[in-house]
């Protein structure tokens, strides 16, 4: 792997070096290669992909001029012709007036997040096996609807080269694997689902989200409409919070700020969230599924606190929104792929544990709520800016008296965003690797439920 980020390294080079023959005054080259597995499997239909995805960005400068094009592909001459067409649109843009220049490097190149050879190395042949293997499991359910499944497998390297001195890449495997389950008795449904997501595999973890998922849609099975909409707390399994933490990675954004379009403007040093609440952002987390050496820039990724016992104490940074400010960037460049432009936006996130207690213990705490689990419904609905949030949770369980009750059916939960970050007292200490980050069981204090 590290022979495939020298070699992105050097034809990013060879294409900046005829920066002058390009006609541009800067230009950063992003250059990705990914092999990646992908197997659906609905029921009986089941697809397969597997192959190289490989391309190129170029974002170029002329004066405050600035244009962003990409190609899919590695060819030097493909890129430099991809360059040039980047220069004349350029050319025929105006001014950004907030534009500085193009990145200038930074020191304090931490080492890559895992790297797991066993993950990496394994093929196509023995990557169908696992899903055999759930497939053939699953179709022993005797009162089983439907299954879904989604395993995706992906070796990745990357390189950033610009023209002010930035050249740095790195590499990585993930694998994630959905796995979600309809079960059908005497005219009743359940539906249960669960995630696997890491850097590392480990195939004993992989295989339990099956026994989890059919133990959640079994629970459907009795479930129970809530007798009233009522007041009380809610209990958040990992999952559903990386669903519903997108709104407070919109509001730190710099660059929403600095456009006026956060809620957090001019909150920094000022209470946002519960005062037992201190969420990081790690881009140096080994495990963290955005950990590399650099952000999509080629900035060196940092360790920061986001907010500090409720206090916000920063907003997170690319270079364009940092020079914006005479600052330096945070390392939260992020492109979700070559195909963009990189923006602001977190990279691992850590809720820092306020108990060493886990779930089972938290819900000892609970007089009246629910405990949330699985799919958060509605959750790309959240206004940002007002604050509106209501999703519906197909696998929760009531909770009265320190005991769960029964399992409900859908069953929504509805507050005000910014209310409910400061309704966050409790963070519990049983963690899981998502996509958002690190993130444990939260408790969350008076949502309405109905």
């Amino acid at each position: 792997m590290e022979d495939k980020v020298s070699n992105l390294i050097s034809i990013g080079e060879k294409v900046v070096r005829r920066k002058d023959e390009i006609g541009v005054d800067d230009i950063e080259v992003y250059l990705y290669e990914a092999d990646t597995f992908n197997s659906r499997v609905i029921t009986n239909y089941v697809t397969v992909r597997s192959g190289i995805d490989a391309g190129a960005g170029i974002r170029v400068a002329i004066g405050k001029k600035v244009a962003f094009v990409s190609v899919s592909s590695l060819d030097i001459n493909r890129i430099i012709e991809t360059a040039k067409l980047a220069a004349k649109i350029a050319k025929t843009k105006e001014e950004d007036p907030n534009f500085t220049h193009l990145p200038d490097p930074m020191r304090g190149y931490a080492g890559h997040g895992i790297f797991d050879e066993g993950l990496a190395s394994l093929g196509s042949e023995e990557l169908s096996g696992y899903v055999s293997r759930f497939v053939k499991d699953t179709k022993q359910i005797s009162n089983l609807r439907k299954m879904d499944l989604f395993l995706t497998r992906a070796n990745y390297t990357y390189a950033v080269v610009n023209s002010r001195g930035i050249s740095i890449g790195d590499y990585g495997s993930v694998i994630f694997v959905w796995y979600e389950v309809d079960l059908e008795e005497n005219g009743k449904r359940g539906k249960g689902m669960d995630i696997y997501v890491a850097r590392k595999l480990n195939e004993d973890e992989l295989f339990s989200i099956m026994p989890r998922a059919v133990e959640m849609a079994e629970e459907g099975l009795k479930a129970k409409k809530p007798k009233e909409p009522f007041r009380g707390d809610a209990i958040i399994d990992p999952w559903i919070m990386s669903s519903i933490y997108w709104p407070l990675a919109y509001n730190v954004s710099a660059l929403n700020v600095q456009e006026g379009r956060s809620r957090f403007i001019g909150m920094i040093d000022k209470q946002v969230a519960n005062p037992n609440l201190t969420v990081l952002d790690d881009g140096t987390l080994p495990e963290g599924l955005a950990t590399n050496k650099s952000d999509d820039e080629g900035i060196p990724m940092q360790k920061k606190i986001l907010i500090d016992r409720g206090v916000l104490k920063t907003y997170l940074y690319d270079t364009y929104t940092a020079y914006r400010e005479n600052k330096q960037s945070t390392g939260n460049a992020r492109r979700r792929d070559y195909k963009s432009q990189p923006s602001p936006s977190t990279t691992n996130l850590v809720f820092k544990s306020t108990t060493g207690k886990k779930l089972e213990d938290l819900i000892r705490e609970i007089d009246r709520g629910v405990l949330l689990r699985g799919e958060a419904m509605g959750s790309h609905l959240i206004n940002p800016l007002k604050g509106s949030m209501a999703i519906t949770c197909l696998n929760a369980l009531y909770i009265e008296g320190g005991e769960i009750k029964h399992p409900l059916h859908a069953i929504s939960m509805s507050a005000d965003y910014f209310e409910f970050l400061k309704n966050i007292d409790t963070v519990g200490s049983d963690y899981k690797i998502t996509s958002a980050g690190k993130i444990p069981t939260i408790i969350a204090r008076n949502v309405y439920f109905s």
